[in-house]
């Protein structure tokens, strides 16, 4: 039994491992003759993530039955460093040989190289991405990804953490205070290419995670958040080619007598 996916063009995929080692070191990946899935938490259990790609969006997609293998995203992430933005990458797996192989060729050639990747043995925990996706948020909207670039860029001169505020009929409200002083970074409602803020709300979130997530947007067609106060952050980012990469950051939380510590998901 065995699987081949192809991309003709490395970039898509570089992005979004290069991403995903950011926040998680391994994970499992599933492969059904449907869809390319992997659902991973990181170690802090501060951010919950899903990357789907459904079968139609790879250009070439073969799997004979149901397949869940482990890996090691930072291993994989130096090999896809080897390849040039427009080599063609295929990723092979045959049951009995327990590797991974990643062919990549230039185009106009016959020049290819292959490397392989041996999987790792992996007890991942089940994550309630049913129970996270049934929320009801009171504020969803588009943004362009630089200006949520440029507002994280701005706080984390003076804080670890990002609040976000969205004010119904106004637009949002990006901040961070510390001991030199404080910003502000104000988008109204013509600023953003879709809302829908159906009451005020806040959150107050990782900026580190912040970062390590927007190195997706490199790849981005559109990004959507969505903020329900005292709940996780979320964040779609639809990705160049098909396939869609979702994010649950936790909420930070301020302790009378503690510095500010991050809830996690034993929280929800």
């Amino acid at each position: 039994m065995s699987f081949s996916l192809r991309l003709e063009n490395s970039r898509v995929l570089k992005g979004i491992v290069e991403t995903l080692s950011n926040i998680i070191d391994e994970t499992k990946v599933k492969i059904t003759p449907k869809e390319f899935t992997i659902t991973a938490i990181d170690p802090s259990r501060i951010c919950l993530l899903k990357l789907l790609i459904k079968k139609e969006d790879f250009d070439d997609y073969s799997c004979s039955k149901n397949f869940e293998i482990g890996i090691n995203l930072g291993d994989l992430d130096k090999i896809l460093k080897r390849s040039s933005a427009n080599d063609a990458i295929t990723i092979e797996y045959k049951e009995e040989e327990q590797k991974l192989k990643i062919k990549m060729k230039r185009p106009d050639t016959s020049r290819t190289r292959t490397f392989s990747l041996a999987l790792k043995d992996l007890e991942i925990e089940e994550i309630p991405f049913e129970t996270l996706f049934g929320i009801e948020y009171n504020a969803v909207w588009e943004i362009e990804p630089e200006f949520l670039e440029e507002a994280i860029k701005d706080a984390d001169i003076y804080s670890e953490v990002l609040n976000i505020k969205a004010i119904k009929d106004e637009g949002l409200i990006f901040s961070a205070s510390g001991e030199i002083g404080e910003m502000e970074y104000n988008l109204t409602l013509d600023d953003l290419p879709t809302s829908e803020i159906e009451e005020t709300c806040s959150g107050a979130y990782s900026i580190n995670f912040l970062k390590a997530i927007l190195k997706i947007t490199q790849i981005t067609i559109k990004l959507q958040m969505s903020l329900k106060t005292d709940h996780p952050l979320k964040i779609i980012f639809e990705i160049e080619n098909g396939g869609e990469l979702s994010f649950f950051l936790a909420p930070r939380v301020e302790e009378p007598e503690f510095e500010d510590e991050d809830e996690d998901f034993d929280e929800f």
